[in-house]
């Protein structure tokens, strides 16, 4: 099983030479620090039993083996032990090509998503993992999702939160409701339209997902609006790679108060992980408060925002659908931007209950499907 491949020790790492691939570095540092055995992980959670400081400073690789059953098994300059299983290794390959695989990678989408909304049925889904796991991971490629046939009552749409993650209670409480008021505290609860959006960019950390349960769609207009953040970001990097560079680098300042609340955050426009690739979008012109930054940037930065701004209003980017009663949209709160059409209050009422709940607690309850129907 293992006569193809080698092992051999190289200055700070073990070299694994495979046919027809390149060789395969693994840093003695890494490797140690990934050891699985009981003595480094307790065996029941899998936390490590040891702080980085407790391995020598100096650890080398005395002996590295590969074994019949294909795993790699490693002896130290301290006298340790470590085995790695070939699976284990196989999914922790740190080339490019592997760690590129890894990663979720999002299906961009525009104006035409519209006619193939990723939906489901909430009743089926709540007694189907596969549905459930399915409905989750088209989630996490588009960043959103509709379910519907989701009971309308007042609450449900905090009872939909909890099977997804946990309910994130802000100083809009457990769950709010949108609907037209008088003397508004806020743009969401007037009848006006409003432009896409992500919602309270002026908290640190914004919450990553937001759950809008339709209760009642009287009304003419109040139609939702769609826009894939990650996509108009990357419209905006191959149009203007400098402008994409500043709202990268230079964060705005955002602002909410009432008489009990005063939250202020800055937050880049678009964000970029390591590898350089768009994680997240914080957009939202209602609550831009001012720019602190040095001033010989204060106007490109504003030519950046205005080029930014004006694909995100592009209507080949725009899904625009009914929500009807029943119906609950789950967004991705630092991709999917979301705003309305107007609605005229005279002529029906408008009546959505929305709540926050964050992103980490779907990615959980993916790899927790994941790992039920495995077994």
């Amino acid at each position: 099983m293992t006569e193809n491949l080698r092992a051999e020790l190289t200055d700070g790492a073990v070299t694994l030479f495979r046919p027809n691939a390149a060789a395969w570095r693994l840093s003695n540092d890494w490797l140690r620090d990934n050891c699985r055995c009981a003595a480094c992980r307790h065996p029941g959670n899998g936390q490590k039993l040891y702080a980085i400081v407790d391995l020598p400073d100096q650890l080398q690789a005395l002996q590295a083996e590969l074994m019949a059953d294909a795993s790699l098994q490693v002896r130290w300059s301290d006298g340790h032990l470590s085995s790695y299983r070939s699976a284990w290794l196989q999914t922790h390959d740190l080339a490019a090509s592997a760690r590129a695989q890894r990663h979720v990678v999002p299906q961009f989408w525009d104006a035409q998503i519209s006619r193939q909304l990723p939906l489901a049925d909430w009743p089926a889904l709540l007694v189907d993992p596969a549905l459930e796991l399915a409905w989750l991971d088209r989630f996490c490629a588009l960043g959103f999702g509709v379910l519907r046939q989701v009971p309308v009552e007042s609450g449900m749409v905090a009872q939909v939160g909890d099977r997804l993650g946990f309910v994130r209670v802000t100083n809009y409480g457990r769950l709010f409701d949108v609907i037209s008021v008088p003397n508004p505290t806020n743009l969401a609860y007037t009848a006006v339209g409003l432009g896409v959006h992500s919602d309270n960019p002026y908290r640190d950390p914004s919450p990553g997902v937001q759950l809008l349960h339709c209760l009642v769609g009287e009304a003419p207009g109040g139609d939702t609006i769609l826009v894939d953040g990650f996509h108009a970001a990357s419209l905006l990097r191959a149009e203007d790679p400098a402008a994409f560079e500043l709202l990268c680098r230079v964060p705005m300042g955002f602002r909410y108060a009432d008489d009990h609340t005063d939250l202020v955050a800055r937050q880049n426009l678009i964000s970029v992980d390591s590898d350089g690739v768009v994680c997240s979008v914080h957009f939202n012109n209602r609550s831009a408060d001012w720019l602190d930054a040095p001033a010989d940037l204060v106007a490109p930065w504003y030519a950046a925002y205005r080029a930014f701004a004006k694909i995100l209003k592009r209507p080949a980017l725009e899904a625009v659908f009914r929500l009807e009663p029943g119906d609950c949209v789950v967004m991705r709160n630092d991709r999917t931007l979301h705003g309305r059409t107007a609605f005229d209050p005279s002529r029906g009422r408008r009546h959505l209950q929305g709540c926050y709940i964050d992103l980490d607690a779907i990615r959980s309850r993916v790899l927790v499907l994941q790992r039920s129907l495995a077994a």
